[in-house]
């Protein structure tokens, strides 16, 4: 299931390999498979099985198996199931300066430095359907297999796949300019958001009110429910029960909780009410889930 964090201020994979790849399983029923969130590193999304709309700040695209996203440092990005099947995805997440020159080159100069400074940018969409070449979904796909392997100088060959990806993306034409303005009210919202996620994501734990959210954006009650579901498309509390669900889902899989210790570290006093919200979003009861994990289907 859900492995990610929602304000991701932590490092994917370590300092000398700043590169993770996190596999995602959701079973049929469960709508949202990504809460809005976003990090500084670039991300690139490969959907392995099923179909899925994924929005990258105002953008969305529906995709299917065996098509892949790419999202930028500090775009807010969110994923939902609307057909009732199964999901799997991969979230490649790696440190977009890792790839650059240990000095001032051409590569640097003339490829890297424009992506780094965001004015250029990779296709946000990588499909066959709209004219990608094979070649830069099977560099993906590699991405996955290598990793999975983790054979000897594997590191390498990620690095070198990740470089062939962006060199394969600039000479097919791909590369998108990055010379739009800065639209100052969609620049304040993403500040505003990003503000109370990080701040939910701080305080999940403990007892959150409404007015209390609304308070961390200065925002009145009521246009702060208004403005919650406009970027994030979940209720501010229904927010909160998600990320705390989430939190208590990871821990029900490792096996080392029971559904009760799982409640009281993601935040719920009672049980009843766990469970009720469990049910809501993972589409079965926490027992049934600890269970479902436990026999390593």
């Amino acid at each position: 299931m859900y492995k990610h964090r929602y304000w991701e201020n932590k490092p994917h994979g370590v300092p000398d390999f700043p590169l993770y790849i996190y596999k995602v399983e959701h079973q049929a029923g469960v709508h949202s498979i990504l809460p809005v969130h976003w990090h500084n590193e670039m991300e690139i999304i490969y959907l392995a099985q099923g179909t899925a709309t994924f929005r990258i700040e105002s953008r969305e695209f529906a995709i299917r198996e065996g098509e892949a996203l790419v999202v930028h440092p500090g775009e807010l990005h969110l994923g939902i199931n609307e057909h009732d099947a199964g999901i799997c995805y991969y979230s490649i997440v790696f440190k977009l300066s890792w790839l650059s020159s240990l000095q001032v080159d051409r590569i640097q100069e003339l490829f890297l430095g424009p992506i780094l400074q965001g004015t250029a940018r990779l296709p946000a969409l990588l499909s066959a359907s709209t004219g990608t070449p094979p070649a830069l979904l099977d560099y993906v796909r590699q991405l996955l297999i290598r990793f999975e392997h983790r054979s000897c100088a594997y590191e390498l060959s990620m690095k070198g796949l990740l470089l062939l990806l962006i060199a394969d993306i600039y000479q097919h034409g791909l590369m998108e300019e990055n010379n739009e303005p800065i639209n100052r009210q969609g620049h304040e919202y993403n500040c505003q958001i990003k503000t109370v996620l990080a701040y939910i994501e701080e305080h999940s734990h403990e007892k959150l009110e409404l007015d209390q959210l609304a308070a961390v954006v200065s925002l009145s009650r009521s246009y702060f429910c208004e403005f919650f579901k406009m970027q994030t498309g979940m209720r501010p509390m229904e927010y909160v029960n998600f990320i705390r669900i989430n939190k208590a889902a990871s821990l029900l899989r490792t096996g080392s909780y029971n559904v009760l210790e799982a409640a009281l570290e993601s935040g719920y006093h009672h049980v009843s009410y766990f469970s009720k919200w469990f049910r809501f979003f993972m589409n079965m009861t926490p027992s049934e889930y600890k269970a479902y994990y436990s026999s390593g289907l």
